[in-house]
C-alpha cells in the first residue's frame, strides 16, 4: 500500500507541476501577444500584471517542483517502527502519510491525510511507535499501525 501511495502523491505532483509549466507557457505567449500591441499607458499596465502573475506561477512551479522532489527521496521499501517521515501511520481516526503536504487523497477509496513532517499534527506523532497515542486540538488518537 506504500507504495501505491507514494506513487500516486508523485503522480499527483508531476501533474500540479505539468499544469504549472503549461499555464507558465501560456504566459509566455501572452507577453509575446502583448509586446506586439501598441504603445501606452493600458499596454504597460498589461504587460506588469502579466508580469506579477508570472513571478507567481514561477514561485509556485519552483513550490512544486521541490515538492515532487522531496517525494522522489523517499524509500517505500524502508520498514519503519515509528511515526516519522515516509510512514503511513494509521490512528483510530483517520490514516496519515508523512511525506509533504499535499492534503487529503483517496487511494482505493480510504481518504489518507498526505501531510509534511513539519505540519502540527505531524509533529504530534514523530517518534510514537504502535499503540502510542497523542492529543491534537483536544482529540485523542490512537496509532494502530505504522507502515
Amino acid at each position: 500500500m506504500k507504495l501505491r501511495l507514494l506513487n500516486h502523491c508523485i503522480q499527483v505532483a508531476r501533474s500540479k507541476v505539468n499544469s504549472l509549466e503549461g499555464e507558465l507557457a501560456s504566459m509566455l505567449d501572452a507577453v509575446q501577444s502583448e509586446s506586439k500591441s501598441t504603445a501606452g499607458d493600458k499596454h504597460e499596465t498589461g504587460r506588469a500584471m502579466i508580469h506579477l502573475e508570472q513571478e507567481k506561477l514561477q514561485k509556485q512551479l519552483a513550490e512544486a517542483q521541490s515538492i515532487l522532489a522531496e517525494l522522489e527521496q523517499i524509500n517505500p521499501e524502508h520498514k519503519l517502527e515509528t511515526a516519522q517521515k515516509g510512514a503511513v501511520v494509521q490512528t483510530n481516526r483517520a490514516t496519515f502519510y508523512i511525506a509533504v503536504g499535499l492534503g487529503k487523497v483517496n487511494l482505493n477509496g480510504t481518504d489518507i491525510f498526505v501531510v509534511s513532517s513539519q505540519s502540527p499534527i505531524a509533529k504530534q506523532m514523530l517518534g510514537k511507535r504502535l499503540g502510542e497515542s497523542f492529543n491534537m486540538n483536544g482529540t485523542e488518537y490512537a496509532i494502530t499501525s505504522i507502515q
